[in-house]
């Protein structure tokens, strides 16, 4: 059970940067609104924020964190030489592909934003993807040794980390857009990805991570090489779906590209805050108990993610959807954002929300198949439900003309059908009886949240009153329902807090 603990750890470490993501965002749209500027800005943070999510959160993990476990239970110094030896030739090939991507900027935005040429502003995308295109080796610095901080079960700082990153675009916005413009915000990014790698080697130096680099190759990085380049694909393919929806989204209104991106943001709050988290922490968990073969523990774990990714996915999803355009408003109308793009951005972030169990569900089924070292199968899922995804996004804004929300949706939709071809798939054994009693009670609360939330919506009280009564006094009481009928989850959450209390 000791997942659990870390991904408490973890998610309150990411809530508080989550916490000054949504300052990031509010100060954000304050100065610079929605336009075609932004458009510009949110298209070139894209690209190396879509290989971010290979490096940081994806498949390097998914093939580093089994091997260094395995190469340690051999030998600590051996597992040190191997990340000596794979860091250096990390380095390499992100400085090889921030160069190829700076140097061919302009062909990359026509590529991935083709509409911007008839909109005027494809060559400020050039520019800006060259400025903050370096960003991509400071947080593969970051995640590599994120990663290694894992393997010791240290969690809190890999998940405070980013909110570094939020305080420096928070900073250069509020301090640096009356000089630069938008490049403020590029300058932000690459100071804020600076702090994050730095804030990590600390903790690293005493637990003795820190290593010298060498191209000397280990006898692990064939291995490494072979594992990755499937998960590589695996998790490229899956952010590939993104890179279609800004292409779409190109052609459609100016602000498109904006909107789509808060409500991405806000759809990530519960993905970045719990599901990552899970899934970083389930992949440590499972890979030490397939090394020691002991696999009714490992069945056991991956049962319970399921259970706590329902826990949390299900009353977020309907929290969105029902207090989602009021919790948009609070957040970024003011100055330049109006309240027609806070109801365009509501609509991306009902598209997205609809799809928040499948990507619950699709991270634990993930972390699983890594662990016994399957890389292939994720991949194939991962292409299945990026070509659906990409059926319904053309269908969704060409056909039924259904904008931001149609594209999101389609997303959506993609991730229930990756999720529905890993279960079909997995090899080893859940505990579906008790996932399904454990959805079925965590419906029951969820109703009686959207019915309280309701009440107080139609309370003649300010909005910042709706949304913070909706958020605390419904989770509240969705908790305590849950607690009512015995939840396992929630029971066990609630056990692990009255034993740390009672320390």
């Amino acid at each position: 059970m000791n997942f659990i603990k870390n991904t408490i750890i973890f998610s309150f470490a990411t809530f508080i940067s989550r916490i000054l993501g949504y300052i990031r965002d509010a100060v954000v749209a304050y100065y610079f609104g929605s336009n075609q500027i932004t458009d510009a800005f949110y298209v070139a943070w894209r690209l190396p924020n879509t290989l971010r999510q290979l490096v940081a959160e994806g498949s390097f993990n998914a093939a580093f964190i089994p091997i260094y476990t395995q190469e340690y239970q051999k030998s600590p110094e051996s597992a040190k030489q191997y990340a000596a030896s794979l860091f250096s030739y990390y380095t390499l090939v992100l400085s090889v592909i921030t160069v190829f991507i700076v140097i061919f900027a302009e062909g990359f935005v026509k590529v991935i934003a083709p509409g911007f040429a008839d909109k005027g502003n494809l060559q400020l995308t050039a520019e800006l993807v060259r400025i903050v295109f370096p960003y991509l080796i400071l947080i593969g610095w970051t995640s590599f040794f994120m990663a290694l901080l894992n393997t010791k079960d240290r969690f809190f700082i890999t998940g405070i980390a980013p909110a570094l990153l939020n305080l420096s675009f928070i900073f250069s916005s509020v301090f640096l857009s009356a000089y630069l413009g938008i490049y403020a915000l590029a300058v932000g990014a690459l100071v804020g990805g600076l702090l994050q790698f730095l804030i990590q080697l600390p903790q690293s130096y005493k637990e003795g991570l820190l290593f010298k680099p060498t191209l000397k190759k280990h006898p692990a990085i064939n291995t490494t090489l072979k594992k990755m380049l499937p998960a590589f694909a695996s998790f490229g393919v899956s952010q590939f779906s993104f890179v279609i929806d800004t292409v779409l989204a190109s052609f459609l209104y100016t602000g498109a590209v904006t909107y789509l991106y808060y409500g991405n943001r806000i759809f990530q709050l519960p993905l970045g805050l719990f599901i990552i988290g899970l899934g970083n922490a389930l992949l440590v968990s499972l890979s030490k108990h397939f090394a020691e073969k002991n696999f009714q523990s490992f069945n056991r774990d991956l049962t319970l993610s399921f259970k706590m990714s329902l826990f949390v996915s299900i009353p977020a999803m309907a929290g969105m959807v029902f207090l989602g355009k009021e919790i948009v408003e609070l957040l970024l109308v003011r100055g330049a954002f109006t309240y027609q793009d806070a109801l365009l951005t509501y609509y991306a972030l009902v598209g997205y929300a609809a799809g928040l169990l499948g990507y619950a569900f699709t991270r634990p089924f993930k972390s699983a198949y890594f662990a016994t070292g399957d890389t292939k199968t994720p991949l194939i899922s991962t292409v299945v439900g990026l070509l659906s995804s990409m059926l319904f996004a053309v269908l969704f804004t060409f056909v039924f003309k259904w904008g931001v929300f149609g594209l999101a949706l389609a997303s959506s939709l993609g991730a229930y059908v990756n999720f529905i071809y890993l279960y079909f798939h997995y090899k080893y054994s859940v505990d579906l009886k008790s996932i399904f009693v454990s959805f079925l009670k965590v419906l029951i609360s969820t109703v009686l949240m959207v019915v309280f939330i309701e009440f107080i919506k139609v309370l003649n009280v300010s909005l910042a009153v709706k949304v913070f009564v909706g958020v605390v006094l419904g989770g509240v009481l969705y908790i305590a329902v849950n607690f009512l009928l015995k939840e396992e989850s929630t029971v066990l959450l609630f056990n692990m807090v009255k034993r740390k209390l009672s320390k």
